[in-house]
């Protein structure tokens, strides 16, 4: 009698003991999928912060309708360059030289419809660069000097604007768009001798 409960206790602990083992080895599994399922968290959306730094040229179609549109309201005038809108007012904008020689900015809907004019323009009313306060635009004879001047210096650019310069490193600036789409501020001598030529511009 000893032999067979010794036997049976025998097996129940086998059995046992087996029984942990499958219990174990069906939890390795879960355990794994538990570890990975934690370890995998999606990346997080990246934000913009709202910044106007993604505004960008207008070229190609894009371009001529804003043209066109800003030309149509405003007869006579020089569209100094034109850009998307990324301040949620408008889809684009434009900044202009008016026909009396004052500057102005243009928004435009998506449907190429102007929205507002707003009195300055780069070097104006809209972040500038640099002004001093009293840098005056150059008109008349001057400023078709000074203009001259800069495209000479600068085959297929677009002057923007062209004012005095009273920090006394040059007698006049011009902010321009150059052909490759790049901005630069030009300055010039008293004599409309260009003296250096800085890369950037206007907003940037």
């Amino acid at each position: 009698m000893n032999k067979v409960r010794k036997i049976a206790v025998g097996a129940a602990l086998i059995g046992a003991v087996a029984g942990g083992g499958a219990l174990t080895a069906m939890a390795l599994p879960a355990n794994a999928a538990t570890t990975d399922t934690s370890t995998a968290s999606p990346s997080a959306p990246a934000t913009n912060g709202g910044t106007h730094g993604n505004e960008t040229a207008l070229t190609g179609d894009t371009a001529t309708k804003v043209k066109d549109a800003v030309l149509a309201a405003n007869s006579g005038a020089t569209v100094e360059n034109m850009t998307t809108e990324d301040d949620g007012s408008a889809a684009y904008e434009a900044h202009i030289t008016k026909s009396d020689g004052t500057h102005a900015t243009v928004k435009l809907d998506a449907s190429f419809k102007v929205t507002a004019t707003e009195t300055g323009g780069p070097g104006g009313g809209k972040g500038g660069h640099g002004n001093h306060g009293n840098e005056t635009d150059l008109t008349g004879d001057t400023a078709t000097k000074v203009k001259a001047a800069v495209l000479a210096a600068n085959s297929g650019a677009t002057v923007e604007n062209m004012t005095t310069e009273d920090d006394g490193s040059a007698a006049y600036e011009a902010h321009l768009t150059k052909s490759d789409g790049t901005h630069a501020t030009v300055k010039l001598d008293a004599s409309f001798k260009v003296t250096a030529t800085e890369t950037g511009g206007p907003g940037h």
